[in-house]
């Protein structure tokens, strides 16, 4: 065998096609199948994996799979990755599964990537506005260069698509290969399918627009809603779907990550608003400890949210999606705050104590949007609102005891930890009890399963330090500031447990899973 002849036994049939399409465009493979008269009557014998024109007004590109053609082999999976230059185990395409056993048992491979959305949610959360929808193909892109490493579009995007890269500390997704198609080439994932099942078509925006507004309306059985983004892919399949037909992982429900340095800045930063809140009335009206103690809590918050990004040198760069990310606009509010209780803590004043309270309550609402239009069930508004608000009531009424307060706060304090005690453990039975696998009931397994201890933990902190420790100031027993300051302790650490809890329990379910 000459070295000629050994070299190309080597190569696999993924290599010879991919380097079969790198030697033609659309348009030529066009006319080499018109000159060989393969081509017969009928448009859909005309059509290629790519379109041989730009999208038109109100057009863009878009994904289509053909289901029955899609045999879970993962050549585009393993395509992306080489062409694109990728990570080792880093891939902007997936294969899943679905299955169904209605009438007949049904398993179905499912490919999946970016679906570049109409309305792409990444786009707007983004903070450094990193993303950008190409004017003209429709095409999501995202600037590494511009990354700020915050990992924000990976809630905001509900299929989960951006994914993060700890070794660059930046987000990466899937731009369909643009530079390929500018070059009248297939991309990498389309080229390397031995079926053919993944092709890129012209889509109309507006159709896909009314398709979303659908009630039920998703690309996929289990996918999320499409009235959250209008995801521009399509699926195709000649099979009637099997009622009951779920994504293979559907069923496991596993603990989210736990997103310490978040939980440290919105546990600390909302205390602190809370004790600026009590130092605007009352006996600390004004007080400067308690603008310090504010200012303290809350710069140390703001300090430790630095470790949750991959890029923090990128930090003054946070400012510019201020017109549409809430991320933006936490910072703004949060940094605001920060100054004005510097200021209060330089040179008390009761009305700037006012001011820097509402302030402060500004920015706790920004905290809580920020996570509220992401669409996941466990962090809609009136759970997310609701749970920030209690760290700043709670937070405010033991940084005043601590402060030197009078003990009747002691009385409040413990009636409103009782209260939102009992209505957290309600509120996981009520879902716990619910027959359909819903995203509630999902997070309600997880409490009362894998984080349990922690779920038990929040509960028995916030009973000790919100309850006994405020019936122990009000009744006289010990040194009041001692006490004041381990009931203050006591009620952050159960935020902080709560605050984890808030990360972990929140479980979605985005495309099929990954197949193994």
């Amino acid at each position: 065998m000459t070295p000629v002849d050994a070299a190309t036994a080597a190569l696999t049939p993924v290599d010879v096609f991919l380097a079969e399409q790198g030697r033609m465009t659309a348009v030529e493979r066009f006319a080499r199948h018109h000159d060989d008269t393969q081509l017969l009557p009928g448009d859909r014998y005309y059509r290629d994996l790519i379109p041989l024109s730009v999208p038109g007004p109100g057009q863009q590109y878009g994904f289509e799979v053909d289901l029955d053609a899609c045999t879970g082999c993962k050549a585009c999976v393993i395509a992306c990755h080489t062409l694109n230059g990728l990570d080792e185990g880093e891939s902007f395409r997936s294969a899943g599964m679905h299955h169904g056993t209605a009438v007949l048992v049904t398993q179905q491979t499912i490919t999946t990537a970016c679906h570049h959305c109409v309305d792409p949610a990444c786009l707007s959360g983004c903070p450094t506005r990193a993303y950008e929808k190409n004017a003209l193909t429709g095409i999501v892109l995202h600037d590494e260069k511009l990354c700020l490493g915050c990992g924000y579009c990976t809630w905001m995007c509900p299929y989960e698509v951006p994914r993060f890269n700890e070794a660059r500390g930046v987000v990466r997704k899937c731009d369909m290969c643009h530079d390929r198609l500018s070059a009248g080439e297939a991309p990498a994932c389309v080229s390397a399918c031995p079926n053919g099942a993944i092709s890129v078509r012209v889509v109309d925006t507006q159709q896909l627009r009314i398709e979303a507004a659908e009630p039920n309306s998703a690309i996929l059985p289990t996918a999320p809603p499409s009235g959250l983004t209008t995801p521009a892919t399509r699926y195709l399949t000649a099979w009637e779907v099997p009622a009951d037909i779920t994504a293979a992982d559907y069923r496991i429900v596993r603990p989210g990550h736990g997103h310490r340095p978040l939980v440290a800045m919105l546990v600390l930063t909302q205390i602190a608003v809370g004790v600026s809140a009590v130092g605007a009335f009352g006996a600390l009206r004004g007080s400067r400890p308690a603008a310090i103690t504010a200012l303290v809590l809350a710069l140390a918050g703001m300090i430790a949210s630095v470790a949750h990004l991959g890029q923090p040198q990128r930090l003054w760069r946070c400012m510019a999606g201020l017109r549409t990310s809430w991320l933006s606009r936490e910072v703004a509010a949060l940094g605001a705050f920060t100054t004005l209780t510097a200021l209060n803590a330089i040179k008390p004043s009761a009305r700037l104590a006012l001011v820097t309270a509402a302030v402060g309550g500004v920015a706790v609402a920004c905290s809580g949007m920020l996570y509220v239009v992401t669409g996941r069930p466990w962090w809609k508004a009136r759970l997310t609102l609701t749970r920030f608000a209690f760290t700043v009531v709670v937070g405010g009424l033991a940084g005043g005891l601590a402060l030197g307060a009078p003990g009747a706060l002691g009385w409040v304090l413990g009636l409103v930890t009782l209260a939102g005690c009992w209505t957290a453990l309600a509120a996981v039975r009520r879902w716990g009890r619910v027959t359909d696998l819903t995203h509630l009931r999902r997070s309600a397994m997880l409490l009362t399963g894998p984080l349990r201890s922690l779920s038990l933990l929040r509960v028995g902190l916030g009973v000790g330090g919100g309850v006994i420790g405020s019936a122990l100031m009000v009744a006289g027993v010990g040194p009041a500031p001692v006490i004041g300051w381990l009931v203050l302790a006591t009620v952050g650490v159960a935020e902080v447990a709560d605050r984890l809890l808030f990360f972990r329990a929140a479980a979605w379910t985005a495309m099929p899973g990954v197949l193994d």
